[in-house]
């Protein structure tokens, strides 16, 4: 190879150092996770802040929108303008999952699948709770709450609902709350869809149906209750299997948290 054959080197960029925006927002970060910033208090005013933090004010304001992109605050504009502090929820957390399986196209079955092997090992886990008997009288007003609407489809799929986001709250360990909270919470959107359109076409299945789904909660409730871990897990994940043919059938959609118009079905709450 000639010299004019040899290929020019790559100009060196400069080594980057962060930026003051980004120094200033990691520090408001820090502030808010660990609690200083409480959530869903303002901030103090930009003139307070910028004596606290010596930055100019386009710095402080990018700092702002780089929290405010993270979802870790809102900016409020206008007369009543002010920043207030956002702290991560399980809500917003489940609401980002959601997107990005919706950004997938992730069937429903992949999703019901992770939620056959996942939800079984919170009921494990609550049956292995100390207060595990407290923990099965909780799951049993519930399952009674949705026994109350078991004549109304809709109103009973959201009754049902609650039943499984109590079980996994009494999970105990909690990574497994936070991970398996997210997957319901996304979960339970498609279901309630489900129901809906369900409901809408007559299709929704019969009240004996419905009193199956109950009498499993209450098998599931009661080895909760006994401290049986593994025919909590045995039952739980038996009800999964068959109470999840509907929402997950062969031509249900993909996972879906938007709507045909792009606004969310998921409000990103707790």
């Amino acid at each position: 190879m000639t010299e004019s054959e040899i290929p020019p080197r790559p100009r060196r960029m400069p080594l980057r150092t962060p930026r003051v925006a980004e120094a200033l927002a990691a520090q408001l970060r820090l502030r808010i996770l660990e609690g200083d910033l409480a959530d869903g208090a303002e901030l103090p005013t930009e003139p307070v802040l910028l004596q606290e933090y010596p930055v100019s004010r386009p710095s402080l304001r990018e700092a702002f929108r780089i929290l405010e992109t993270e979802g870790l605050v809102v900016v409020r504009r206008g007369k009543r303008g002010g920043t207030v502090i956002k702290a991560p929820a399980p809500g917003s957390a489940a609401y980002h999952m959601g997107l990005l399986l919706h950004a997938r196209g992730t069937p429903m079955r992949d999703l019901a699948a992770a939620r056959n092997l996942l939800e079984p090992l919170c009921a494990e886990h609550a049956a292995r709770r100390d207060d595990h008997a407290d923990v099965a009288v909780r799951l049993r007003q519930l399952n009674d709450e949705a026994a109350q609407v078991v004549e109304d489809g809709p109103a009973f799929t959201g009754a049902s609902v609650r039943f499984h986001e109590g079980l996994v709250d009494a999970a105990g360990n909690e990574t497994l709350r936070v991970v398996v909270g997210m997957l319901e919470s996304v979960w339970s959107v498609q279901e309630r869809g489900w129901a809906r359109r369900a409901s809408d076409e007559a299709s929704y299945p019969a009240v004996d149906r419905r009193h199956a789904v109950l009498r499993a909660h209450g098998a599931i409730e009661k080895a909760i209750g006994a401290g049986d871990a593994a025919l909590a897990g045995k039952l739980m994940r038996a009800h999964l299997e068959a109470s999840q043919l509907y929402v997950a059938s062969d031509d249900a959609p993909p996972v879906q948290v938007l709507d045909e118009y792009g606004n969310p079905r998921m409000d990103g709450r707790d």
